[in-house]
């Protein structure tokens, strides 16, 4: 089986599951039209999936924090309700854990409501189906999730307390999470949530987001129903159950043949393509929740999910401005930056997607001397903090766009600008003591081209150091524009550099051999370090 043909199996299967069991079969019959074989194959992974399965559905309604319900109640595979008195575990204890309610099901795993009785606090217990529990590969990706889930340390994660095993079957217990989803909160309003809170939100998501690639971590499923919506206004991204850990990190992929992580109308191009992926596939779901917020439309909102699929790969989004007019230049172009088809237009990292937002928070404060809320508790009571309009009394720790983490790429590439600069800077000094030695007066006229040279070579640096923290949406572009400039000055600066070593040599060879070892140093930098840094910081996709 093809590529192609693969796809569109997959996209018809998660198409049908989205459908009453009542409506499938007259989808299904309209869109494979006539293809018996295409018909038996999609009907195949159906019936497979309502039974015992090896094909996990994305993640739905099965983590701790997705719709918590009253106890007798929970959301199933189908949207429908269930009975949670019906299950044999409620009313049991595990362990230590007491279980109360049924919270939800899904492709995943089942989610309890516990109570933990040695801390005295609710969780949510997530457990592989009874069907499942004799499946290694599902109990391994359980225990994936546990570990790189407990790992991650941010207000806007849900916070993984233990991965516990009772009578052969392994139970993930999370925090609860009280609240409803994002998806709850667009409805209940029926209307695109104003600007202010709708930025504060996605810099929550961002920043979640960022801590999990940090920490080696794609979620893979990001939509509406995924992120929690909590009463004093925090944000929370739960469900990592399709969450995947970089290859990078060197652990075995658990995917099966035939996975398709995601949700349609939020699964990125390149997935959808059967290409390559990294965690930038996040920052294509996150751009279409925020244009969500934004508009209360989906960008590529079609009459069933095949139809968005095709709008994702094919088409591009009205803009944000068109649908909602008050909305500030700079949030619509981080929307179209995250939403764009290829990933190398995208941010480089999630880092610089909080950054971005950061710095369109405290551009619309300034322009409207509105205060600029946070989502994230900053005080003892947990209360929601408004913070100044004005640019120069936002808190530093905060007025500051995130950079990224010491030691990484892109900190090394944003180093390595700083450090070339004050190197040039510094180099002038020869160059002016050698000013005099040079015969026939030319010192001065190569001292002063030297000023010029490092002139344009340093404030190109500084320019982009600057826009990278700043305006990182813009830093592709001013890379590429200010590219042959950088080149040309710092192969003038060399030449200049061992001209005037040259002609100093006969009287001063200690200055001729700094000079000289100045200009070799310009040249590494210039042909091998400066290159280096910008793969590592910006890899080509």
């Amino acid at each position: 089986m093809n590529a192609d043909r693969w796809r569109r199996i997959n996209t018809l299967f998660h198409a049908a599951l989205d459908r009453d069991r009542d409506a499938r079969d007259a989808y299904l019959d309209k869109a494979c039209a006539g293809d018996t074989a295409l018909r038996d194959e999609v009907q195949s992974l159906l019936d497979a999936h309502a039974g015992p399965s090896v094909i996990d559905r994305p993640a739905l309604e099965a983590d701790p924090g997705l719709l918590p319900r009253d106890e007798q109640q929970v959301v199933g595979t189908s949207g429908g309700s269930a009975n949670s008195i019906d299950d044999p575990l409620i009313g049991r204890q595990l362990g230590p854990y007491d279980v109360t309610g049924l919270l939800g099901r899904g492709g995943m795993g089942v989610v309890y409501r516990g109570f933990d009785s040695r801390l005295g606090r609710p969780v949510a217990i997530k457990a592989l189906p009874p069907a499942f529990g004799g499946d290694t590969l599902l109990r391994a990706r359980l225990r994936r999730e546990a570990t790189s889930a407990a790992a991650l340390s941010d207000p806007g994660i849900a916070t993984v307390y233990a991965l516990e095993e009772f009578e052969g079957h392994l139970y993930l217990v999370h925090e609860y999470v009280p609240g409803q989803t994002l998806r709850e909160t667009l409805r209940d309003r029926n209307a695109p949530l104003p600007i202010g809170e709708a930025l504060a939100i996605a810099r929550a998501i961002a920043q979640a987001l960022a801590t999990a690639h940090a920490g080696g971590v794609v979620h893979r499923d990001l939509k509406p129903e995924n992120v929690m919506h909590l009463p004093d206004g925090r944000v929370k991204v739960v469900d990592f159950g399709v969450a995947r850990v970089m290859e990078s990190a060197g652990h075995t992929a658990l995917t099966r043949p035939g996975d398709a992580p995601g949700t349609p109308g939020y699964v990125a191009p390149e997935i959808l393509r059967g290409d390559p992926v990294d965690a930038r596939v996040d920052q294509f779901a996150f751009g279409v929740v925020l244009y969500e917020l934004l508009t209360g439309h989906h960008p590529f909102e079609g009459p069933d999910g095949s139809s968005s699929v095709a709008r994702i790969l094919e088409n591009n989004p009205p803009a944000v401005i068109s649908v909602r007019p008050d909305c500030p230049a700079p949030l619509a172009r981080i929307v179209m930056t995250c939403l764009a088809k290829a990933p190398r237009d995208r941010y480089a990292t999630a880092d610089d997607l909080v950054a971005a937002l950061d710095a369109t928070a405290i551009h619309s404060a300034e322009s409207t001397g509105m205060p600029i809320r946070t989502v994230q508790p900053n005080n003892e009571e947990g209360a929601v903090e408004s913070l100044p309009a004005s640019g120069s009394d936002w808190p530093a720790e905060k007025r500051t766009p995130a950079s990224p983490a010491v030691g990484s790429p892109g900190w090394w590439w944003q180093f390595h600008q700083l450090a070339v600069s004050a190197v040039y800077g510094l180099a002038l000094y020869p160059m002016w003591r050698a000013r005099e030695w040079v015969p026939d007066g030319w010192g001065l006229f190569l001292f002063m081209a030297a000023v010029a040279v490092v002139g344009i070579a340093a404030n190109l640096r500084l320019h982009l150091w600057f826009t990278s923290r700043v305006y990182p949406a813009q830093l592709a572009e001013q890379r590429r524009r200010s590219a042959i400039w950088k080149r040309l000055a710092d192969g003038a600066f060399a030449l200049l550099l061992l001209t005037t070593a040259a002609a100093t040599a006969p009287e001063h060879p200690r200055w001729a051999a700094l000079l000289i070892a100045l200009a070799i140093s310009s040249i590494l930098s210039a042909r091998m370090m400066e290159p280096a840094t910008d793969r590592a910081a910006f890899p080509p996709d």
